[in-house]
Protein backbone atom coordinates (compact mmCIF):
# COMPACT_ATOMS: atom_id res chain seq x y z
CA UNK A 1 0.00 0.00 0.00
CA UNK A 2 1.25 3.51 -0.71
CA UNK A 3 2.52 5.38 2.31
CA UNK A 4 1.49 8.89 3.22
CA UNK A 5 3.66 11.57 4.76
CA UNK A 6 3.26 12.04 8.50
CA UNK A 7 1.15 15.02 9.45
CA UNK A 8 3.06 17.70 11.31
CA UNK A 9 1.81 18.20 14.84
CA UNK A 10 3.28 19.96 17.86
CA UNK A 11 4.09 16.55 19.32
CA UNK A 12 6.19 15.34 16.39
CA UNK A 13 7.56 18.75 15.36
CA UNK A 14 11.14 17.98 16.49
CA UNK A 15 11.01 14.31 15.54
CA UNK A 16 10.26 15.13 11.91
CA UNK A 17 12.35 18.25 11.43
CA UNK A 18 15.51 17.69 13.47
CA UNK A 19 16.90 14.73 11.45
CA UNK A 20 16.42 16.64 8.19
CA UNK A 21 18.18 19.73 9.47
CA UNK A 22 20.88 17.65 11.14
CA UNK A 23 21.74 15.90 7.88
CA UNK A 24 21.95 19.17 5.96
CA UNK A 25 24.03 20.69 8.78
CA UNK A 26 26.68 17.95 8.61
CA UNK A 27 26.54 17.70 4.80
CA UNK A 28 27.30 21.43 4.61
CA UNK A 29 29.97 21.18 7.30
CA UNK A 30 31.77 18.45 5.34
CA UNK A 31 31.09 19.61 1.77
CA UNK A 32 34.57 21.15 1.42
CA UNK A 33 37.66 19.46 2.94
CA UNK A 34 39.09 21.42 5.85
CA UNK A 35 42.52 22.83 5.00
CA UNK A 36 43.63 23.06 8.62
CA UNK A 37 43.59 19.26 8.84
CA UNK A 38 46.54 19.18 6.44
CA UNK A 39 48.58 21.51 8.64
CA UNK A 40 47.45 20.93 12.23
CA UNK A 41 47.78 17.72 14.17
CA UNK A 42 44.38 16.92 15.62
CA UNK A 43 43.98 15.32 19.02
CA UNK A 44 41.17 14.50 21.42
CA UNK A 45 41.16 16.49 24.65
CA UNK A 46 40.50 14.26 27.65
CA UNK A 47 39.87 17.16 30.03
CA UNK A 48 38.90 20.81 29.91
CA UNK A 49 42.58 21.79 29.96
CA UNK A 50 45.60 20.16 28.39
CA UNK A 51 49.26 21.07 28.84
CA UNK A 52 52.51 20.32 27.03
CA UNK A 53 55.51 20.74 29.36
CA UNK A 54 58.80 21.58 27.70
CA UNK A 55 61.93 19.87 28.91
CA UNK A 56 65.51 20.71 28.12
CA UNK A 57 67.83 18.41 26.20
CA UNK A 58 71.11 16.62 26.74
CA UNK A 59 74.18 18.00 25.03
CA UNK A 60 76.64 16.31 22.70
CA UNK A 61 78.42 13.20 23.91
CA UNK A 62 81.86 13.85 25.37
CA UNK A 63 84.97 11.80 24.63
CA UNK A 64 86.19 9.60 27.49
CA UNK A 65 89.08 7.32 28.35
CA UNK A 66 89.38 3.69 29.32
CA UNK A 67 88.45 2.96 32.91
CA UNK A 68 86.91 6.39 33.51
CA UNK A 69 83.53 7.18 34.98
CA UNK A 70 80.68 8.06 32.63
CA UNK A 71 80.27 11.65 31.52
CA UNK A 72 77.07 12.83 33.17
CA UNK A 73 74.61 15.42 31.92
CA UNK A 74 71.17 16.66 32.89
CA UNK A 75 68.36 18.68 31.40
CA UNK A 76 66.15 21.38 32.85
CA UNK A 77 62.42 21.92 33.08
CA UNK A 78 61.11 24.67 30.85
CA UNK A 79 57.84 26.53 30.20
CA UNK A 80 54.45 24.91 29.59
CA UNK A 81 52.21 25.33 26.55
CA UNK A 82 48.59 25.31 27.75
CA UNK A 83 45.30 24.68 25.94
CA UNK A 84 41.77 25.11 27.26
CA UNK A 85 38.59 23.97 25.54
CA UNK A 86 36.51 26.87 24.24
CA UNK A 87 32.79 26.65 23.53
CA UNK A 88 31.45 27.51 20.09
CA UNK A 89 27.74 27.43 19.24
CA UNK A 90 25.06 28.90 17.01
CA UNK A 91 21.26 28.56 16.88
CA UNK A 92 18.24 29.54 14.82
CA UNK A 93 14.51 29.33 15.45
CA UNK A 94 11.64 27.82 13.48
CA UNK A 95 8.15 29.13 14.11
CA UNK A 96 5.16 26.83 13.95
CA UNK A 97 3.59 28.97 11.26
CA UNK A 98 6.73 28.92 9.14
CA UNK A 99 6.76 25.14 9.17
CA UNK A 100 3.06 24.78 8.54
CA UNK A 101 3.11 27.16 5.59
CA UNK A 102 6.47 25.82 4.37
CA UNK A 103 7.28 29.26 3.01
CA UNK A 104 11.04 28.77 2.92
CA UNK A 105 11.50 25.05 2.22
CA UNK A 106 11.67 24.38 5.93
CA UNK A 107 10.60 20.78 5.44
CA UNK A 108 13.65 20.33 3.20
CA UNK A 109 15.86 21.44 6.03
CA UNK A 110 16.77 24.78 4.56
CA UNK A 111 15.04 27.01 7.05
CA UNK A 112 14.62 30.74 6.71
CA UNK A 113 17.77 32.03 5.04
CA UNK A 114 19.08 28.51 4.54
CA UNK A 115 19.69 28.17 8.26
CA UNK A 116 20.78 24.53 8.54
CA UNK A 117 23.15 24.84 5.60
CA UNK A 118 24.52 28.16 6.84
CA UNK A 119 25.05 26.72 10.30
CA UNK A 120 27.23 23.90 8.94
CA UNK A 121 29.24 26.20 6.73
CA UNK A 122 29.63 28.61 9.60
CA UNK A 123 31.21 25.98 11.83
CA UNK A 124 33.65 24.95 9.13
CA UNK A 125 34.60 28.61 8.57
CA UNK A 126 34.98 29.09 12.33
CA UNK A 127 37.45 26.22 12.61
CA UNK A 128 39.42 27.50 9.60
CA UNK A 129 39.45 31.04 11.00
CA UNK A 130 40.63 29.95 14.44
CA UNK A 131 43.42 27.74 13.07
CA UNK A 132 44.66 30.15 10.38
CA UNK A 133 44.79 32.83 13.07
CA UNK A 134 47.55 30.87 14.82
CA UNK A 135 49.80 31.58 11.83
CA UNK A 136 48.47 35.05 11.00
CA UNK A 137 48.93 36.25 14.58
CA UNK A 138 52.21 34.40 15.00
CA UNK A 139 54.29 37.52 14.48
CA UNK A 140 52.74 39.47 17.36
CA UNK A 141 51.50 36.91 19.91
CA UNK A 142 53.32 35.98 23.10
CA UNK A 143 53.83 32.22 23.28
CA UNK A 144 54.83 29.74 25.95
CA UNK A 145 58.50 30.80 25.78
CA UNK A 146 57.77 34.52 26.08
CA UNK A 147 58.30 35.08 22.35
CA UNK A 148 56.01 35.25 19.34
CA UNK A 149 55.52 32.04 17.38
CA UNK A 150 57.83 33.50 14.72
CA UNK A 151 60.79 35.22 16.35
CA UNK A 152 64.53 35.63 15.88
CA UNK A 153 65.41 34.92 19.50
CA UNK A 154 63.63 31.86 20.87
CA UNK A 155 65.44 30.98 24.11
CA UNK A 156 66.82 27.47 24.52
CA UNK A 157 66.36 25.88 27.95
CA UNK A 158 69.78 24.22 28.25
CA UNK A 159 71.81 26.55 26.06
CA UNK A 160 72.96 30.16 26.28
CA UNK A 161 72.23 30.68 22.59
CA UNK A 162 68.94 31.57 20.90
CA UNK A 163 67.29 30.32 17.71
CA UNK A 164 65.32 31.97 14.91
CA UNK A 165 62.34 30.89 12.81
CA UNK A 166 61.53 34.33 11.38
CA UNK A 167 62.58 35.15 7.82
CA UNK A 168 62.22 38.43 5.97
CA UNK A 169 60.78 39.51 2.66
CA UNK A 170 58.20 38.63 0.04
CA UNK A 171 57.74 35.14 -1.39
CA UNK A 172 60.52 34.79 -3.95
CA UNK A 173 62.84 32.02 -5.05
CA UNK A 174 65.69 33.59 -3.08
CA UNK A 175 63.72 34.19 0.10
CA UNK A 176 62.14 30.74 0.08
CA UNK A 177 65.62 29.20 -0.12
CA UNK A 178 66.74 31.41 2.76
CA UNK A 179 63.76 30.25 4.82
CA UNK A 180 64.51 26.61 4.09
CA UNK A 181 68.13 27.11 5.08
CA UNK A 182 67.04 28.83 8.30
CA UNK A 183 64.87 25.83 9.15
CA UNK A 184 67.82 23.49 8.64
CA UNK A 185 69.64 25.46 11.36
CA UNK A 186 66.94 25.00 14.01
CA UNK A 187 68.16 23.42 17.25
CA UNK A 188 66.90 21.57 20.28
CA UNK A 189 66.94 22.93 23.82
CA UNK A 190 70.63 22.06 24.22
CA UNK A 191 71.65 23.89 21.05
CA UNK A 192 72.05 20.80 18.86
CA UNK A 193 70.81 20.85 15.24
CA UNK A 194 67.56 18.86 14.88
CA UNK A 195 67.74 18.40 11.09
CA UNK A 196 64.37 19.99 10.35
CA UNK A 197 63.57 20.15 6.64
CA UNK A 198 60.66 21.96 4.97
CA UNK A 199 58.09 19.75 3.28
CA UNK A 200 55.22 22.23 2.91
CA UNK A 201 54.77 25.82 1.69
CA UNK A 202 51.64 27.54 3.08
CA UNK A 203 50.34 30.65 1.33
CA UNK A 204 47.30 32.89 0.96
CA UNK A 205 45.25 32.96 -2.27
CA UNK A 206 47.15 36.06 -3.43
CA UNK A 207 50.36 34.02 -3.60
CA UNK A 208 49.00 30.80 -5.09
CA UNK A 209 50.44 31.19 -8.58
CA UNK A 210 53.71 32.69 -7.40
CA UNK A 211 54.18 29.78 -5.00
CA UNK A 212 53.42 27.17 -7.66
CA UNK A 213 55.71 28.89 -10.15
CA UNK A 214 58.60 28.88 -7.68
CA UNK A 215 58.13 25.27 -6.63
CA UNK A 216 57.11 23.62 -9.91
CA UNK A 217 59.18 25.52 -12.48
CA UNK A 218 61.74 23.41 -14.30
CA UNK A 219 64.18 26.32 -14.34
CA UNK A 220 64.88 28.76 -11.51
CA UNK A 221 61.90 31.04 -11.02
CA UNK A 222 62.18 34.82 -11.43
CA UNK A 223 65.42 34.88 -13.42
CA UNK A 224 66.45 35.05 -17.07
CA UNK A 225 69.17 32.44 -16.77
CA UNK A 226 69.05 28.72 -17.39
CA UNK A 227 69.79 27.57 -13.84
CA UNK A 228 67.92 24.43 -12.82
CA UNK A 229 65.27 24.93 -10.14
CA UNK A 230 66.90 23.45 -7.03
CA UNK A 231 63.92 23.92 -4.70
CA UNK A 232 62.54 20.49 -3.80
CA UNK A 233 58.97 19.62 -4.68
CA UNK A 234 57.31 21.20 -1.66
CA UNK A 235 53.61 20.63 -1.10
CA UNK A 236 51.93 23.96 -1.79
CA UNK A 237 48.92 24.54 0.49
CA UNK A 238 46.74 27.51 -0.46
CA UNK A 239 44.67 28.57 2.53
CA UNK A 240 41.72 30.82 1.72
CA UNK A 241 41.59 32.04 5.32
CA UNK A 242 45.10 33.51 5.22
CA UNK A 243 45.82 37.01 3.94
CA UNK A 244 49.01 37.76 2.05
CA UNK A 245 51.75 38.74 1.83
CA UNK A 246 52.68 36.52 4.80
CA UNK A 247 53.88 33.01 3.94
CA UNK A 248 55.13 29.98 5.87
CA UNK A 249 57.02 26.71 5.54
CA UNK A 250 56.53 23.62 7.69
CA UNK A 251 58.19 20.34 8.51
CA UNK A 252 55.13 18.25 9.51
CA UNK A 253 57.27 15.56 11.14
CA UNK A 254 57.55 17.87 14.16
CA UNK A 255 54.69 18.38 16.59
CA UNK A 256 54.00 22.10 16.42
CA UNK A 257 50.49 23.19 15.36
CA UNK A 258 47.65 21.55 17.31
CA UNK A 259 43.86 21.34 17.00
CA UNK A 260 42.46 19.85 20.20
CA UNK A 261 38.83 18.71 20.17
CA UNK A 262 37.07 18.40 23.50
CA UNK A 263 33.56 17.67 22.15
CA UNK A 264 32.62 16.75 18.59
CA UNK A 265 30.05 18.97 16.83
CA UNK A 266 26.45 18.14 17.68
CA UNK A 267 23.15 19.29 16.19
CA UNK A 268 19.87 19.15 18.10
CA UNK A 269 16.64 21.02 18.84
CA UNK A 270 14.60 22.17 21.81
CA UNK A 271 11.14 23.55 22.43
CA UNK A 272 11.12 27.27 23.17
CA UNK A 273 9.44 27.85 26.51
CA UNK A 274 5.96 29.38 26.38
CA UNK A 275 5.96 29.27 22.57
CA UNK A 276 4.84 26.88 19.85
CA UNK A 277 8.23 27.25 18.19
CA UNK A 278 11.51 25.33 18.20
CA UNK A 279 15.16 26.26 18.39
CA UNK A 280 17.71 24.36 16.29
CA UNK A 281 21.30 24.58 17.53
CA UNK A 282 24.84 23.39 16.97
CA UNK A 283 27.53 23.07 19.63
CA UNK A 284 31.18 22.04 19.94
CA UNK A 285 34.27 22.68 22.06
CA UNK A 286 37.90 22.86 20.94
CA UNK A 287 41.10 24.86 21.19
CA UNK A 288 43.91 25.59 18.74
CA UNK A 289 47.50 26.73 19.08
CA UNK A 290 51.04 25.40 19.01
CA UNK A 291 53.19 23.40 21.39
CA UNK A 292 56.51 24.12 19.66
CA UNK A 293 57.91 26.59 17.14
CA UNK A 294 60.34 24.11 15.64
CA UNK A 295 59.52 22.84 12.18
CA UNK A 296 58.03 26.22 11.26
CA UNK A 297 59.44 29.34 9.58
CA UNK A 298 57.32 32.37 8.73
CA UNK A 299 57.63 35.69 6.96
CA UNK A 300 55.33 38.70 7.13
CA UNK A 301 56.12 39.22 3.44
CA UNK A 302 57.47 42.68 4.23
CA UNK A 303 60.95 43.93 3.41
CA UNK A 304 61.80 45.08 6.92
CA UNK A 305 65.27 44.59 8.36
CA UNK A 306 65.46 41.94 11.07
CA UNK A 307 68.44 40.82 13.13
CA UNK A 308 69.03 37.07 13.32
CA UNK A 309 71.60 35.83 15.86
CA UNK A 310 74.34 33.92 14.06
CA UNK A 311 75.46 30.70 15.75
CA UNK A 312 78.03 28.93 13.59
CA UNK A 313 79.10 26.24 16.04
CA UNK A 314 75.94 24.13 16.19
CA UNK A 315 77.21 22.36 19.31
CA UNK A 316 77.29 22.90 23.03
CA UNK A 317 79.76 23.19 25.87
CA UNK A 318 79.92 21.26 29.13
CA UNK A 319 76.84 23.11 30.41
CA UNK A 320 74.72 22.22 27.41
CA UNK A 321 75.17 25.58 25.70
CA UNK A 322 77.24 26.91 22.82
CA UNK A 323 80.99 27.19 23.02
CA UNK A 324 81.02 30.66 21.50
CA UNK A 325 78.89 33.71 21.14
CA UNK A 326 76.77 33.20 24.28
CA UNK A 327 76.36 35.49 27.28
CA UNK A 328 74.53 35.20 30.57
CA UNK A 329 71.36 36.67 29.13
CA UNK A 330 70.89 33.82 26.68
CA UNK A 331 71.68 35.88 23.58
CA UNK A 332 74.76 36.49 21.45
CA UNK A 333 76.77 39.61 22.10
CA UNK A 334 78.43 39.72 18.69
CA UNK A 335 78.27 38.39 15.18
CA UNK A 336 74.67 38.92 14.03
CA UNK A 337 73.25 38.95 10.55
CA UNK A 338 70.94 41.77 9.54
CA UNK A 339 68.79 40.89 6.54
CA UNK A 340 66.48 42.98 4.45
CA UNK A 341 65.31 40.85 1.58
CA UNK A 342 63.06 42.51 -0.98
Amino acid sequence: MPTTAAMMTRANFANLLTPIHKKIFFDSYNEVPSVYKKIFRTEKMNAKSQTYPHLGALGLWAQNTEGSKFNHDSFSQGPIASFEAKRFDKAYELTWELVQDDLYNVMKGLGKGGSARALGRGLRATEETETSGVLSNGFSNVGYDGKALFATDHPLIDSTSVCSNLINGALTDENLKAAMTLMRKQKDEAGIVIQASAKRLIVAPEQEFQAKAIVHSILQSGTNNNDVNTIPNLEVVVWDFLTGPAWFIQDPTFDNLLFLRREEPIFDSERIQDQMDYRMFGYTRFDVGYCDWRGLVGSTGQAEAITIPDDTTGGDDTTGGDTTGGDTTGGDTTDTDTTSNP
